[in-house]
C-alpha cells in the first residue's frame, strides 16, 4: 500500500510538474497519464539542458567538472522552469487567428532555446573532426601572422636599425675604407701615368718588330721583301728609336707616380688611423643607443611572434569557426552537422509541439473538467464579493447611524453648556445692575420730584385717570417715588439703557462713576 501511496504521490508530482491541477485531476482521473508524459518530456528536455551546459563549459571555457555539472545542473532547472511557463497558460481561448498568436510567440523563444541548447551537443558530437580542422586553421593564422609581421613596419624598422648597429660594429672592429684625397689623385695620377706607358712601350714593341721584319725577314706584312739595312730598314729603325726614347721617358713618369702613390698611401694609412680612432669612440656612443633600440624592437617582434603562434584558439567561437570550415570543405561533413543540430533542435521543440497539438484537436475532458472547475471559482468568487459588498455597506450604515447619534447627543449637550452659561450671565447682570442702581440710590440727595400716581407712577394732573384700575389716587411724595422707581427698574441716570443678554453684560470689576465699590451679591439685598 505504502509503494502505491509512494507511486500516486510521484504521479501527482509529475502531474503538477506538467502543468496539471489537482483538484481537476480528482475529477477526471483518466487525464494523470497525460500530464505525467508531459512532464517526462520537460525533464527530458532540461536533461538534456544539463548536459548541453556542461560540455560547453568544459569544453569552452575549461572549468574544473565539478564546477561545470552544477552550472549544468542549475542551467537545466532554468530550461524546465521556462518550458513549463510556456505550455502551462496555453489553453484554447477563441478562434485559429486568437490560437496562432498565442502559440507564435512561444515557438519562438523555443527554438532560440534549442538553437542554444543544440550547439554545445553538436560540437561534442563533432569533437574529433572539429580539433583537427581547428589544428589548420590555427597553422593558416600562424603563416598569416608571421607573413603580415614580416611585411610589417615594425619588420622593416628592425632591419634599418640591424644595418645600422652592424655598421657601427664593422667601424668599432678596424674595417674603416678610409682613402684621403691625396691619395685619390695619386692614384689617378698613377693610372694616367701608367696607361700612357703601356700605350707607348707597345708602340715602341711595334715599331720593333716591324723594323726587325724589314730588316730580317721575309713575308712580313708592309715589308720589302728585301732583307739588309735599307732606307727602309734605316727609316724603321730610327722609328723604334723614337719610341723606345717615348716609352722610357714614360716608364720615367710611371716610376715617379707609383713613388708618389706609395708615399700617399703612406700618409693615408697614418690619417686612417686617426679617422678610426675617432670613428671607434664614435661608433662606441652610437652603439650605446643602437643596441638597446634594436634589442627591443626584437623583444616586441618575438612577443608578437609568440602571441601568434601561442595563442589558443580552442574556444566555443573557434569551434563553431572550424565546423563552418569543415562543412565548406565537406558537404557530407555539413549535412551531418545539420541533421544533429536539428535533432536537438526539435526535442527542444517536443513539449510546446504536444501542447499545440492538443489545442487543435476537440477539447478533452480535462479541458471541460478545467473550464467547469474555472466556472465555479468565478461563481464562487462573485458570491463572496457580493456578500463582502453587502456586509460592507451595513457598516457603513450603522457608522452613520452611530455618528448621527453621536452628533445629535454632542448637540444637546453644547445647547445644555451654552444655555447654562447665558443664564448664569444674564443673573449676575441683573444682580450687578440692582446693587449699582442701589448705591446710586443711596448716594443722591433727596429731591422733590414730580407728583405721581400711586399705582402706575405717573405724573398726577388734572383729571388723571390710573390705567391699572381706572381711578383716581393720591399723590406720593418725592423721595417715596424715587425709591420705588429705582427699585422698580435698574436704571442708571449715567448710562444709555441696556439690554440683558450673554453678548450684552455689565463689567463685574467696573467702578461706580461716584467711585463707590460694587458690593458682592452676598452683601446686598435687591
Amino acid at each position: 500500500m505504502l509503494q502505491n501511496f509512494d507511486r500516486r504521490a510521484a504521479g501527482t508530482l509529475l502531474a503538477r510538474l506538467g502543468g496539471a491541477d489537482t483538484r481537476v485531476l480528482d475529477m477526471v482521473p483518466k487525464a494523470r497519464r497525460e500530464y505525467v508524459a508531459l512532464a517526462l518530456v520537460l525533464l527530458a528536455t532540461a536533461g538534456i539542458a544539463v548536459a548541453s551546459m556542461t560540455f560547453a563549459m568544459t569544453d569552452g571555457l575549461r572549468v574544473h567538472p565539478a564546477i561545470a555539472v552544477s552550472v549544468g545542473l542549475f542551467w537545466g532547472g532554468v530550461i524546465l522552469v521556462i518550458d513549463r511557463a510556456l505550455i502551462i497558460n496555453l489553453k484554447p481561448k477563441g478562434g485559429a487567428w486568437r490560437t496562432f498568436c498565442m502559440v507564435l510567440p512561444r515557438i519562438v523563444m523555443a527554438a532560440l532555446l534549442g538553437l542554444v541548447i543544440s550547439t554545445p551537443l553538436t560540437l561534442r558530437i563533432f569533437a574529433d573532426e572539429i580539433q583537427g580542422q581547428m589544428t589548420r586553421d590555427q597553422i593558416a593564422a600562424a603563416n598569416a601572422a608571421g607573413r603580415e609581421l614580416a611585411n610589417g613596419d615594425l619588420h622593416r624598422l628592425l632591419e634599418a636599425k640591424e644595418k645600422e648597429v652592424a655598421a657601427q660594429q664593422a667601424i668599432l672592429a678596424g674595417n674603416v675604407p678610409y682613402t684621403g684625397p691625396g691619395l685619390t689623385q695619386a692614384k689617378q695620377e698613377y693610372e694616367a701615368a701608367k696607361t700612357d706607358y703601356q700605350a707607348k712601350q707597345s708602340a715602341s714593341e711595334t715599331a720593333y718588330r716591324k723594323w726587325q721584319c724589314e730588316l730580317y725577314g721575309v713575308g712580313c706584312e708592309s715589308a720589302t721583301k728585301r732583307q739588309g739595312n735599307g732606307p727602309l730598314a734605316r727609316a724603321l729603325e730610327r722609328e723604334y728609336r723614337t719610341r723606345l726614347a717615348e716609352a722610357k721617358q714614360s716608364k720615367s713618369l710611371l716610376d715617379d707616380k707609383q713613388a708618389a702613390l706609395l708615399k700617399a698611401q703612406g700618409q693615408n694609412a697614418v690619417d686612417a688611423e686617426k679617422t678610426l680612432t675617432t670613428a671607434k669612440a664614435e661608433a662606441e656612443t652610437q652603439l650605446k643607443v643602437l643596441i638597446p633600440q634594436r634589442d627591443a624592437l626584437r623583444s616586441q617582434m618575438q612577443d608578437l611572434n609568440n602571441r601568434a603562434q601561442a595563442q589558443r584558439q580552442d574556444g566555443l567561437l573557434a569551434q563553431l569557426v572550424a565546423l563552418g570550415h569543415l562543412g565548406d570543405s565537406d558537404g557530407l561533413a555539413a549535412w551531418a552537422h545539420l541533421l544533429v543540430a536539428a535533432l536537438f533542435f526539435m526535442i527542444e521543440l517536443v513539449p510546446l509541439a504536444i501542447k499545440t497539438l492538443t489545442l487543435l484537436g476537440p477539447a478533452t475532458l480535462y479541458e471541460r473538467a478545467d473550464k467547469f472547475d474555472d466556472d465555479r471559482i468565478l461563481k464562487l468568487a462573485a458570491s463572496t464579493a457580493s456578500r463582502e459588498h453587502l456586509k460592507q455597506d451595513q457598516l457603513n450604515e450603522l457608522a452613520l447611524e452611530s455618528e448621527r447619534r453621536v452628533a445629535m447627543k454632542v448637540s444637546a449637550k453644547v445647547e445644555e453648556v451654552v444655555t447654562d452659561l447665558a443664564m448664569g450671565a444674564v443673573e449676575r447682570w441683573s444682580l450687578q445692575t440692582r446693587q449699582a442702581a442701589m448705591a446710586y440710590i443711596q448716594d443722591t440727595p433727596t429731591m422733590e420730584l414730580p407728583r405721581a400716581c400711586a399705582r402706575c407712577g405717573d405724573p398726577i394732573g388734572n383729571g388723571h385717570v390710573c390705567p391699572n384700575d381706572g381711578q383716581s389716587h393720591g399723590q406720593q411724595s418725592g423721595s417715596a417715588r424715587h425709591a420705588a422707581s429705582a427699585a422698580a427698574s435698574p436704571w442708571h441716570p449715567e448710562t444709555a439703557p441696556q439690554q440683558p443678554g450673554p453678548y450684552n453684560l455689565p463689567q463685574t470689576n467696573g467702578s461706580h462713576s461716584h467711585g463707590g465699590q460694587v458690593p458682592a451679591s452676598g452683601d446686598v439685598t435687591p
